[in-house]
């Protein structure tokens, strides 16, 4: 029997909107308005992991997005430039064009009168959040699997985590049809999918995270960390037990910050948190944090 969450019902779809970036390039996006005006509760603006766009793993931001809705949160979540719906050229993108990006996103909550922001950010999302914490507005963070900041070229911590995204790629084009056609007629990369499942390699190695680290500008994280630390709002940091790199990540963030991070671990859970249930409890215990905080 499946068990259908209250509020996810009479959730609202959202509102397609445009916004341009500091490079004129339009960014998709999509509003979800809050269905309980009169909690007026902080906006929350979502941001994806790497090689993602606005609907997060398995759909997850979407449906965190409709149910945010319903406890009185508006959420714009939106495809950096060079990814999803949005313009922009999918080899400059970096950590540093999904800032200026975000920034973009800010700008365009504040047209709408929503000024009171919540950054929602999933794997190198986190990044992102954290490189523009310091700016007006944002009043809290939260950080799902959220990997150590803007780690180098060749760190482990970026390998392990190149090759958790690339086994859940696999993963999920293994359940599809078309990709067991292309076995067995001879067209795949047999040698450079065991490549990318070893954490190098394959396709996907084109759109690493280590290539948003190396296309960063000189003295970017250094900057990014300086207005990370003009951050005095509340942190929340999720992960799934499973996830090779939780404990690397967890001591950086404990470390890192004007104040100890809350935290919360979800028993078993991979990295993308691939599972009705374990998606189920992000959500959920996010929703239970915000309302703690009264944000």
């Amino acid at each position: 029997m499946v068990t259908v969450h209250p509020g996810t019902l009479s959730a609202p779809a959202g509102e397609a909107v445009v916004f341009a970036n500091a490079s004129g390039e339009r960014l998709i996006g999509v509003w979800t308005s809050a269905t309980e005006k009169e909690l007026a509760r902080g906006t929350i603006v979502m941001l994806h992991g790497w090689s993602g766009y606005r609907t997060g793993p398995h759909l997850m931001l979407s449906r965190a997005a409709r149910e945010f809705a319903t406890c009185g949160h508006s959420v714009l979540r939106f495809d950096f430039a060079g990814r999803g719906d949005s313009e922009g050229d999918a080899d400059g993108t970096s950590l540093a064009t999904m800032a200026e990006d975000t920034r973009a996103a800010l700008h365009f909550c504040a047209e709408r009168g929503d000024d009171r922001i919540i950054l929602l950010g999933l794997c190198s999302g986190c990044e992102v959040a954290f490189a523009v914490a310091g700016d007006l507005g944002v009043q809290a963070l939260v950080l799902w699997s959220a990997p150590v900041f803007a780690a180098g070229q060749g760190d482990e911590v970026a390998r392990k985590r190149k090759r958790i995204e690339n086994l859940a790629s696999y993963a999920s084009k293994a359940l599809k049809p078309a990709t067991w056609r292309k076995i067995l007629t001879g067209r795949v990369d047999i040698a450079g999918v065991q490549r990318a499942a070893s954490g190098g390699g394959g396709e996907t190695a084109r759109n690493s995270e280590d290539g948003a680290v190396g296309n960063l500008p000189r003295g970017w994280r250094a900057l990014a960390i300086e207005n990370f630390k003009k951050f005095r709002g509340p942190r929340f940091l999720v992960y799934g037990t499973a996830d090779p790199t939780v404990t690397t990540a967890l001591q950086w963030h404990r470390k890192h910050g004007h104040n100890e991070p809350d935290e919360h671990m979800v028993a078993g859970a991979n990295h993308s948190f691939y599972g009705l249930a374990w998606e189920r409890e992000v959500i959920d215990t996010t929703m239970r944090w915000l309302q703690e905080k009264g944000i």
